[in-house]
């Protein structure tokens, strides 16, 4: 619980509804206001406009671009790309990292495997994505999968590591089959760390794309950052990078949002 979590919950007796949503907006949005007014006085006194484009230059040439829809088909591409290598993701480490807590044979063999892949950042890894899968769609999804994976398998091993041993032995009380155990047991008990680990992977997965799609590809959101950067229309570069961040900001919030929703009891 971050520190603003605890004074406004010290206040949800106190304060109205209407004046509590008031202040987490306030908490939220005002440091984001002062960053964009700073942001508006440095443009065009201590660093040149043409470079660094005020945020009202920015915001407006990011709504003609929305309006006009010229960046939606590759936004859409992008969108696309995030969703298969994040779900890639989820299943494999979802499935790894409860085999890994499940079996020390797996964990001997992967547990290597993953630390040696960690330190790597993976934007070193797409000149070897291009010799396998060529520049596209199957780069980007890759890397967008290797990024994803490690926290997904991180949170889904621990979870299932400590996952209380009377929930296992009254299955097998009952009869329950050795191999129906992690599906039937262990991955409903992680289910709250595996939710957690989904919500630490979405920022990086559009991390992980943007830097695919500078070097592997045709379309993309990373490929009109790179496109308007080389022409040197930077305020048209500086309104994509908006427009990829509010997506991401929006990915995060609605999945927390359904989170809340859908699977109350976590």
């Amino acid at each position: 619980m971050s520190y603003a979590d605890f004074r406004f919950d010290a206040l949800d007796e106190t304060l109205p509804a209407p004046f509590r949503r008031v202040a987490w907006f306030v908490v939220e949005w005002i440091p984001l206001v002062i960053v964009a007014g700073l942001w508006e006085l440095a443009s065009g006194t201590v660093v040149s406009s043409e470079i660094l484009p005020p945020p009202t230059a920015v915001f407006r040439v990011t709504w003609d671009l929305l309006a006009s829809g010229q960046v939606l088909p590759h936004l859409q591409m992008s969108l696309y790309r995030i969703a298969v290598g994040l779900g890639l993701s989820i299943a494999v480490g979802v499935a790894l990292g409860v085999g890994m807590a499940r079996s020390k044979p797996i964990e001997n063999v992967f547990e290597v495997f993953l630390a040696l892949l960690y330190p790597i950042p993976k934007a070193a890894l797409v000149p070897l994505a291009i010799l396998w899968l060529g520049v596209g769609t199957e780069t980007a999804i890759l890397i967008v999968f290797l990024a994803c994976l490690l926290p997904i398998v991180l949170n889904s091993y621990n979870a299932a590591r400590d996952v209380d041993r009377n929930l296992i032995w009254s299955a097998q009380m009952m009869g329950m089959p050795s191999w129906k155990i992690p599906i039937k047991v262990v991955v409903p008990a992680t289910i709250p760390s595996i939710l957690t680990g989904i919500r630490q992977a979405i920022p990086i997965a559009f991390i992980a794309l943007v830097s695919a799609e500078l070097i592997a590809s045709n379309q993309g959101i990373g490929f009109e950052i790179l496109r308007y950067g080389q022409i040197g229309n930077y305020t048209s570069m500086f309104a994509v990078l908006v427009i990829i961040s509010g997506a991401a900001f929006f990915a995060v919030r609605g999945y927390e949002w359904l989170e809340r929703k859908v699977v109350r009891w976590t």
